[in-house]
């Protein structure tokens, strides 16, 4: 698509124009640019953007320009989504699939089906990628102020990963209506180095300089000197009221000396660049400016197909009409589309509709525009401006489109949802049909208290069995979710006493189960589980089904039998099925199953279930996207691959809502901190989980890591029995802590009590390890128990086994910890040379995890016993140049020197794209590289 304001004329602004060619040219060399322009209305934003990037095709660039649209706010991803030309391009396989994402023809789901917003977010920014790996990329956004919400949370997303792309990414808005997304966008890119410019009045000089050129002479007389004046260097109105004298023969050019001439001296003319416009949509035919009041209504770009269908008349005959406003000056051509020439231009022939008849106006285009096939989207966007017109049409059109239209515009249909409410009538059966979508929307939204409130309201007055049980759900669902449990358990009792369609009584003691398992009365979870899986099985009700063996594994897990908790996961995920109206439930079973491998040490699966995860929350855009990042970057780091757990939770651009999120990303975060004695970022993370009473079983649950990282703060400022005091907790009955990091846990409290002197604390842990561990023997509870008894008993022995099992298992942290402890337990028994060997292995060990402070405790430990680590040590690793780079890092450096884009190496890597982008940017920061061809560069120095 190409500019759609007029740029025949172009003067001034020198500097501006060689700012953005040279910034486009830095982006052809490979290094990323980003700039904002902002300006009033006519000041020359899109003018300037022409001039100064003309040259990007001659360059090589490919170039994507467009222009939000005020008509467009309301719908998700539609000005980035016009930008990246994704709807014109069918032959495109990247393109196709984002359109069959948000075009999908189903109902949110009962356990939420993903956010096809977030999804098709991930695949437009994995779009940008893949178009620059193949050649540099131009990408324009103009009128930004109007662009809707989740189009500028993708050009913030892309200015963070600008520095690592071939792109030019430029946005220019209007300083009104002022908008705090813009706001933080113009901030986020002032941080990362970007350029913001705000464009002021063109000088005195640069303005007669334009007046001339669109006059066709090389000067202006004295007289339209004067009148250009008034145009206060607004380049806009300097070029209508220019426009608007010469249709009436107001000037003359003698000798290239621009003048005023006949009844134009004197300085009539336009007194506002409203006027001007106005001036010129006077010079219309009457059935040309009828037919652009029409084409107001689709926007300031509109199809002449839809145009059309609007009207009502084949597109033949419009032909004259359009080209009359074509010659005019008042539409223009923008790629297979038309535009109005300002985007004033169709503010005036919009505003200047009566708002009764501008409301009919766009009812009548929704209809027509319905009855042609159009998306539900485009109908939509036709029925919001058209205020309080619902009939009898609106209400059908919308009961037939609730499902997809909740899906694909959430905030859309709640207010034209609210809006039909306020209209049917009490009696009509459709009222609770679109009551109940509406209560479902506001959940899908988080809007909890909301959609707690419709639906009791949907509650209290619908007899209709299927609507009790669905409206029970939803209210139950959002209660759990918000904290509530007791009073979900009661509205679900309620619903439950009441007579039910199989398939929803089934559905809604699974979700009974589900709600005491959350509130942790796994006993009562389990029975009512299980009669939920029979009644599902009795109704063929997947979900049901689905949900019961869910609470199932749970309470497994919680009993610690591991094996059973997957044979349970697997068998829920095969009930399933890819039924993606319950991608929310597979995406939480498979990250347990994760868990579950890892906590039975079977890890050759873990890899493949992990790519399904990424694939699953990312292209579907799944609101546990964060929980995703945050349950792999655990796994990494029992497997000592710390800096990867790192940049995984870096990638997390917003931390989304889930205690489980938050918890263990704050708690993984201050741990990994404190054991690489970075003080000051353990304590920020610290301070932000400090207040967390951690009242609810789930947040209890959930809270391992932040128990570790208290307790590991507390020990290195010599509080010993502060430190034991922080894990306590892992043995209050009720505290169920996930496994793989009670038995972290365990072994650690039995040490601090130690040290502290509370022998019976110690002697307490170390029972209830072992206790567990022959309950359910897996290697993991057998090691923990051998560490606690080693440490109790003063016995090397069982630390060095539990240490080979840590070895095999590659536990890197677990090793060290346990090899330490047996160095410190040889040396008191004398065993000079077998303590020195632990430690020296142990401090290997901490030395690959960058462990500064345990490096410091182990020597503090072993040092009164004479225990030395000879010369193996500490070897650090640089903080700049290629030898920085981390194992993960080095391979993304060679796979970029070899061209491939960020989505590839993704794939290649089994990472998500959002890593390998803070991969990148790490890379670069080490290298001290500006572009990825520095990085290649750098690569083939090092060849594999």
């Amino acid at each position: 698509m190409r500019p759609t304001a007029a740029t025949e004329t172009f003067a001034g602004r020198d500097a501006d124009v060689a700012l953005l060619q040279g910034l486009l040219r830095d982006a052809v060399a490979g290094r990323g640019r980003c700039v904002l322009l902002e300006g009033d209305p006519g000041i020359g934003k899109s003018a300037l953007l022409a001039t100064g990037l003309a040259a990007a095709r001659g360059l090589g660039c490919e170039v994507f320009w467009g222009a939000a649209d005020e008509l467009g706010q309301p719908f998700p991803l539609r000005a980035v989504l016009d930008c990246l030309e994704v709807a014109t391009r069918p032959e495109d396989p990247w393109r196709t699939e984002i359109l069959a994402l948000l075009r999908q023809e189903h109902s949110p789901g009962m356990t939420g089906t993903g956010d096809p917003v977030l999804g098709a977010t991930e695949l437009l920014l994995a779009l940008v990628d893949r178009t620059c790996e193949s050649r540099p990329v131009l990408l324009v956004l103009d009128d930004m102020q109007w662009a809707d919400q989740a189009s500028l949370l993708v050009w913030h997303r892309l200015g963070r990963s600008v520095e690592q792309l071939p792109l030019l990414l430029v946005g220019a808005y209007r300083p009104v209506p002022r908008r705090a997304e813009l706001d933080q966008l113009r901030r986020g890119l002032s941080g990362r180095g970007g350029t913001t410019r705000v464009l002021g009045p063109l000088a005195p000089q640069e303005s007669l300089r334009l007046v001339a050129a669109r006059a066709g002479g090389q000067s202006c007389g004295p007289e339209l000197t004067h009148l250009a004046e008034r145009a206060a260097g607004n380049p806009g109105y300097l070029t209508e009221l220019v426009d608007a004298l010469a249709r009436e023969g107001g000037i003359r050019v003698t000798g290239g000396v621009a003048e005023l001439a006949g009844r134009a001296v004197g300085g009539r003319a336009p007194a506002s660049l409203a006027a001007a416009i106005a001036d010129r949509l006077d010079f219309l035919s009457e059935q040309a400016t009828a037919t652009l009041r029409s084409a107001a209504l689709l926007g300031t770009e509109f199809a002449v197909h839809d145009l059309a269908v609007v009207l009502r008349r084949p597109a033949s005959e419009l032909i004259a009409v359009l080209e009359e406003a074509v010659g005019a000056g008042v539409i223009t051509e923008a790629g297979a589309s038309l535009a109005f020439r300002y985007p004033l231009i169709r503010q005036a022939l919009y505003e200047g509709t009566p708002q009764a008849v501008r409301t009919a106006l766009h009812h009548e285009a929704a209809r027509a525009l319905s009855e042609a096939g159009a998306p539900t989207v485009q109908v939509a966007e036709q029925l919001l401006p058209a205020a309080d017109t619902v009939d009898e049409w609106v209400l059908g059109w919308l009961a037939d489109v609730a499902p997809t239209l909740t899906h694909r515009a959430p905030q859309t249909a709640i207010e034209l949802l609210r809006r039909a409410i306020d209209h049917v009538r009490s009696d009509d059966p459709r009222r609770d049909l679109l009551a109940s979508w509406l209560a479902t929307a506001l959940s899908g939204m988080g809007r909890n208290a909301e959609a707690a409130q419709q639906a009791r309201q949907i509650l209290g007055r619908t007899r209709e069995p299927a609507r009790i049980a669905e409206m029970a759900w939803v209210l139950a669902y959002t209660l759990m979710r918000t904290g509530r449990s007791a009073e979900a358990l009661a509205e679900l009792d309620s619903a439950l006493a009441q007579r039910l369609p199989a398939e929803w009584a089934a559905r809604l003691r699974a979700l009974t189960a589900l709600v005491r398992a959350v509130e942790g009365d796994y006993a009562a979870a389990r029975q009512t589980a299980e009669l939920a899986i029979e009644a599902g099985r009795a109704a063929t009700d997947r979900l049901a089904v689905g949900v019961g063996l869910h609470v199932l594994s749970l309470e497994r897990n919680f009993a610690g039998d591991e094996r059973r908790n997957r044979e349970l996961i697997d068998e829920a995920l095969t009930v399933l099925g890819d039924d993606r109206e319950h991608l929310d439930l597979r995406l939480l079973l498979l990250t347990n199953r994760v868990m579950a491998d890892q906590n039975l040490d079977e890890l050759g699966a873990v890899d493949g279930t992990l790519r399904l995860v990424r694939e699953l929350a990312e292209q579907a855009g799944a609101a546990r996207f964060t929980q995703v990042h945050v349950m792999i970057a655990t796994y990494y780091f029992r497997l000592g691959r710390w800096d990867d757990a790192l940049s995984e939770l870096e990638s997390i651009p917003e931390l989304s809502e889930g205690r489980y999120s938050f918890l263990t990303l704050h708690g993984l975060l201050a741990l990994i901190a404190g054991h690489r004695d970075d003080r000051t970022t353990a304590s920020v993370h610290l301070k932000a989980v400090k207040t967390e009473p951690l009242a609810i079983a789930d947040d209890r649950r959930n809270a391992g890591y932040v128990l570790l990282a208290r307790a590991l703060a507390a020990e290195r400022d010599g509080l010993h029995a502060q430190a034991c005091a922080e894990l306590l907790p892992v043995l209050t009955p009720g505290t169920a802590l996930e496994m793989d990091v009670r038995y972290l846990c365990l072994p650690e409290l039995v040490r601090l009590a130690v040290l502290a002197g509370e022998d019976a604390t110690a002697r307490s842990a170390a029972e209830v390890c072992r206790a567990e561990a022959e309950v359910s023997a897996t290697p993991a509870k057998l090691a923990a128990a051998q560490r606690c008894q080693g440490q109790l008993d003063r016995d090397a022995g069982p630390l060095l086994a539990a240490a080979e099992h840590y070895r095999v298992t590659h536990r890197r942290l677990e090793l060290a910890t346990t090899l330490e402890d047996a160095s410190v337990l040889l040396a008191e028994n004398g065993d000079t040379a077998a303590a020195r060997s632990a430690l020296g292995e142990a401090i290997e060990v901490y030395a690959e995890l960058r462990a500064d402070w345990d490096v410091r405790r182990a020597d503090a430990r072993t040092r009164p016993y004479g225990v030395r680590r000879g010369q193996r040590g500490r070897r650090d690793r640089p903080t700049t140049g290629w030898e920085s780079l981390t194992p993960t890092e080095l391979k993304v450096a060679h796979l970029v020197a070899q061209g491939r884009s960020n989505p590839d190496i993704a794939g290649a890597l089994f990472l998500s794209r959002r890593t390998v982008q803070t991969h990148v940017s790490h890379i670069l920061v080490k290298l001290a590289a500006h572009s990825r061809s520095e990085i290649a560069r750098e690569a083939a120095h090092h060849a594999q």
